[in-house]
């Protein structure tokens, strides 16, 4: 990759900031909001979502509200986790979220850590389009690399040509013996 492809790639790189949430018992919703004011292409993944060491054996559920400004008052809650210390502490999650984003903590006590990291597009572009652009420069990299090696391509085999040696098999001795036995018998009853 030539410098001005990374210099130009490093400045429409997305930020990513860390962030992470409790809820229990006396803190049962958190509202994520997004930390950067005036940033209106701001994504939060949510990576991870885990009972604390004190969380009691009970169901711990999480869910996301719907956004208090939306009109239709029949969207529920949504269930993201369903934890219990001793069956399932942990979830791994690749969920990607608009903010603000309302966590609830619905049945249990907690604690319940949740980890993430929100993301803001720094440059115009979508990051679809960024990710075509970087896939084009990487096959056009791909195909001038692809040019240089066609000239030196060789056909090299590493096998020689050596004749099969004929071996002959010598019959087991126990066929042997058997065979034996079978010709002494025949003369032994020709005899008699």
């Amino acid at each position: 990759m030539n410098r001005s492809s990374t210099s130009s790639a490093a400045e429409k790189a997305p930020t990513a900031m860390l962030w992470g949430c409790e809820l229990n018992q006396e803190k049962r919703t958190w509202t994520v909001k997004p930390q950067k004011e005036g940033k209106q292409d701001c994504k939060l993944l949510l990576s991870t979502i885990c009972l604390g060491e004190k969380a009691k054996e009970e169901m711990n559920l999480v869910e996301i509200l719907p956004p208090a400004s939306q009109e239709d008052k029949k969207a529920k809650p949504i269930t993201i986790a369903s934890l219990q210390a001793s069956v399932l502490p942990m979830v791994m999650m690749g969920l990607e979220l608009s903010p603000p984003v309302t966590f609830q903590l619905r049945a249990g006590s907690g604690p319940v850590f949740l980890s993430g990291q929100e993301c803001y597009d720094t440059s115009d572009l979508s990051w679809e389009e960024e990710e075509e652009e970087l896939e084009e420069e990487e096959e056009e990299e791909d195909d001038s690399d692809d040019d240089d090696d066609d000239d030196v391509d060789v056909d090299v085999s590493l096998e020689e040509e050596t004749p099969i040696k004929q071996v002959k098999r010598l019959a087991s001795q126990k066929q042997t013996g058997v065979a034996k036995k079978k010709k002494v018998e025949k003369e032994e009853e020709a005899v008699r």
